[in-house]
């Protein structure tokens, strides 16, 4: 039986990929990842969106780590397979979710990093740029935004949204509660011949909010938003003054992040690329390969991502 349990906490090895799984033990929580590729190659962090985890990655990842890119990415707590702390002992912040981050990268010695960041992974990834700009490489945004150009529900200031962010609304917390609870098991009828989402995923994305107290701290979680969208002006400065290599690319029938998010960038980083797909808002799972594609050449096209071993190179370690 101790063996048994002792190889279920191992680092768990994916079939027929480049990748591991494994749990990292920060600040009393248990965070799920994904890593893959040589330790000392050019790191990549990936950070997910809402309600996702980073299994909206693992196709991108596996392809990547298989170029010889070090690649991770971390469930973030109450997202995926992570610990779900209550909400009376772990505050459902963006800034709580970034130091969170920060410690986990902390945990496994990644210094610097090229950093993909898609929807809610934006805000957390702009706080780890401004706390630590040195450890940041490259930038590769997906449909996550800085600016109200592409958030169309958040530029009216007497939306519900904006009102909700400044006088908190139990109707919307009841409304994203009651959508939350009546999601159920994938069907066949649930689906069709040309799938956005893989059932394994929305599963995940299902199970893990419908944990207990998860969904009131994922609408903690939402009404902080609204510090996000206070902090545009600074980090479109920051983005601005570190004039760093910059990918951005963007899910055209994403009807929450708009196109127009995408090319409000330009604004910021004049130099950056920008790539228009025709997917939507989880681009990397309805385009792995072309996504995986132009990661590599943008790599391709600045060394500076490529300069050599980063990181220190260190086991896989997961907690007893």
């Amino acid at each position: 039986m101790a063996a048994l349990l002792f190889s279920c906490l191992a680092p768990i090895p994916a079939a027929a990929s480049h990748l591991r799984f494994g749990w990292q033990a920060v600040d009393g929580l248990q965070l799920f990842y994904r890593e893959g590729g040589p330790a000392d190659g050019q790191t990549i962090v990936f950070l997910h969106g809402n309600p996702s985890s980073s299994i909206q990655y693992e196709e991108v990842m596996e392809t990547l780590a298989g170029k010889g890119f070090h690649v991770l990415a971390v469930d973030y707590p109450s997202f995926g397979y992570s610990s779900a702390p209550d909400r009376a002992h772990y505050s459902y912040t963006f800034d709580n979710i970034a130091r969170t981050v920060a410690a986990f990268l902390k945990a496994r010695s990644v210094r610097r990093y090229a950093l993909y960041m898609q929807d809610y992974g934006v805000p957390v990834g702009f706080r780890l740029l401004a706390w630590s700009p040195d450890g940041v490489a490259a930038l590769i945004v997906q449909n996550g935004v800085i600016h109200l150009d592409g958030f169309p529900a958040a530029a009216n200031e007497q939306g519900e949204l904006r009102q909700h962010w400044e006088h908190r609304n139990p109707k919307v917390d009841a409304r994203r509660r009651a959508f939350a609870e009546k999601l159920g098991f994938p069907t066949p009828a649930d689906w069709s011949d040309d799938p956005e989402m893989s059932p394994d995923a929305i599963l995940l994305m299902t199970t893990s909010e419908q944990r207990p107290g998860v969904i009131d701290a994922r609408n903690d979680l939402w009404f902080d938003y609204g510090n996000n969208v206070a902090r545009y002006p600074v980090w479109q400065a920051l983005l601005h003054r570190l004039a760093l290599p910059t990918l951005i690319l963007w899910g055209s029938r994403d009807d929450f992040f708009t196109v127009p998010g995408a090319f409000a960038y330009l604004r910021d980083v004049p130099a950056a690329e920008v790539h228009v797909l025709n997917t939507v808002h989880f681009a990397t799972l309805e385009t792995p390969e072309e996504i995986s594609t132009l990661i590599a050449d943008f790599a391709e096209r600045h060394p500076e991502i490529r300069s050599g071993p980063t990181n220190r190179p260190t086991p896989i370690r997961t907690s007893r």
